[in-house]
């Protein structure tokens, strides 16, 4: 079956359409792309992400994007589009939102497991916590919590999008998000951990962290 895959961009995107090739791929702006989607089951974003490989204020307008598609019942799924950026600038094409569109769909294509699905993910038997600061690995802020600032790490895009949505600065390289929390100026009041990733918090060398960390379960919605 064929599905439709996009360049998202604020004012127009690329787009292509096919199942085992491209059979259809153009440009279209932006506020016309909702009802382009219309007769897809299955839309497929590129996930503009920075060089490094972590998140971008892009990466988040896509993401939010994606999730109104996801709400109006399609099956939504999500790309690195790095590699497609890259070469669509190293032959310059005029056209580089069709032509990122158009590759993305053959990376999927070729690489289906590549894909990321968009899901929704929730915190089971949510504790209230309030604080000024806090750490967040791999769990989606939820209306119980009370944070005024922190720093996160998630390689889910879903998770990921709620926490920059209350002024969280998420990483998704394990790495540079280690890196920063050995870093920070000032100690956090709570680490907030999926109970699925307890082992590494003695990786990120947090004092007190034991003293400090609530686990909460994660589930899909």
């Amino acid at each position: 079956m064929a599905l439709i895959a996009i360049d998202y961009g604020k004012s127009k995107c690329g787009y292509a359409i096919g199942s085992v090739f491209v059979a259809e791929s153009g440009t279209i702006k932006t506020a016309d792309l909702v009802k382009k989607i219309e007769r897809f089951d299955t839309v497929l974003f590129g996930l503009p992400l920075s060089m490094s490989g972590n998140y971008s204020t892009q990466t988040f307008e896509v993401i939010k994007f994606a999730l109104k598609i996801k709400n109006s019942g399609k099956k939504v799924l999500l790309l690195d589009e790095r590699v497609t950026t890259k070469m669509a600038k190293s032959f310059e094409k005029r056209d580089d939102d069709r032509f990122s569109a158009e590759q993305l769909l053959f990376e999927y294509i070729q690489n289906p497991d590549r894909a990321i699905e968009l899901k929704e993910h929730k915190v089971i038997e949510a504790q209230p916590v309030s604080c000024n600061f806090a750490v967040f690995v791999e769990v989606p802020y939820d209306e119980s919590f009370s944070v005024k600032e922190g720093i996160g790490f998630s390689k889910d895009p879903y998770i990921a999008y709620t926490l920059f949505k209350h002024g969280v600065f998420v990483y998704r390289i394990w790495r540079d998000f280690r890196e920063a929390v050995v870093n920070l100026e000032k100690a956090p009041e709570y680490v907030i951990m999926n109970i699925e990733n307890r082992q590494v918090i003695s990786e990120l060398d947090i004092k007190n962290s034991q003293e400090i960390v609530l686990f909460f379960k994660v589930v899909v919605k």
